[in-house]
């Protein structure tokens, strides 16, 4: 197996480099991870922050395997789920027997999850973004210390990818750019990461889009209208995007 590991970690950053968003990236990860480590399930949870900025949840962003859809639909707590406590201890946990383990009362693996489990945190330039779990051993035999051990350099391998994949994206967008720049020049920070966040990012491209239009000397009604005009642009390529599918389809 760990020459299979190897070889699959070494495809890591291309994994992420052949889609367009990170979502669709880390669904490839997620079924590199799961083959690599003998597993028949993975899933891949990231940090969901709320407006102040604090990062109190996580959310399934892409997984590998029978994970019920059921998982997708809310948000884990860290107070009450067993990625939470990987989150607030920052340390990878090996469980044989989750229902006769200490944090029994955490599990929610749903209907055929598995006895045997591992989790581990997911890091982008220090800072902890996610965590990676990963279920139901191919072989006849719980998880071991070893596998624990592959798991860890796997999360850490998954940690750079997407940074270097945030980097490239941000290197191909000046708004992204612009907005990284004001808000640590704003927030007195610099060098930070950039957040996994599709959400919170998406509220620092439109809180510094509206600041800098201000600042240029548009008023309230030329901003709706170039608003109105981006959302338009946004549109027409939907419409693009459905009729490819639509001729995609037999």
């Amino acid at each position: 197996m760990e020459s299979l590991f190897i070889a699959q970690l070494t495809d890591l950053p291309g994994l992420l480099e052949q889609r367009q968003t990170l979502e669709e990236g880390l669904q490839d990860l997620a079924a590199s991870a799961a083959r690599s480590l003998g597993a028949q399930r993975c899933s891949v949870m990231l940090l969901s922050a709320t407006d102040d900025g604090d990062p109190v949840q996580l959310r399934v962003c892409s997984h590998f395997g029978n994970l019920p859809a059921e998982a997708y639909e809310a948000p884990v707590d860290l107070e009450s789920s067993i990625a939470g406590r990987v989150v607030r201890t920052h340390q990878a946990l090996l469980i044989n027997d989750v229902d006769h383990s200490e944090v029994s009362a955490l599990a929610r693996q749903g209907p055929g999850g598995g006895a045997s489990l591992m989790c581990a945190p997911i890091d982008v330039a220090g800072q902890l973004i996610g965590v990676i779990n990963v279920s139901q051993p191919v072989e006849p035999r719980p998880f071991a210390q070893e596998d624990l051990d592959l798991l860890k350099v796997y999360s850490a391998f998954v940690g750079q990818s997407i940074h270097v994949f945030q980097l490239q994206k941000l290197s191909e967008s000046r708004l992204l750019q612009m907005s990284k720049l004001l808000d640590e020049r704003e927030n007195g920070l610099g060098g930070g990461a950039i957040s996994p966040d599709p959400a919170k990012l998406a509220k620092l491209v439109a809180k510094n889009f509206y600041r800098e239009l201000a600042i240029a000397g548009f008023g309230p009604k030329a901003i709706i209208a170039v608003a109105t005009e981006v959302l338009g642009l946004l549109n027409e390529n939907l419409e693009k995007h459905r009729s490819r599918l639509g001729q995609k389809t037999p």
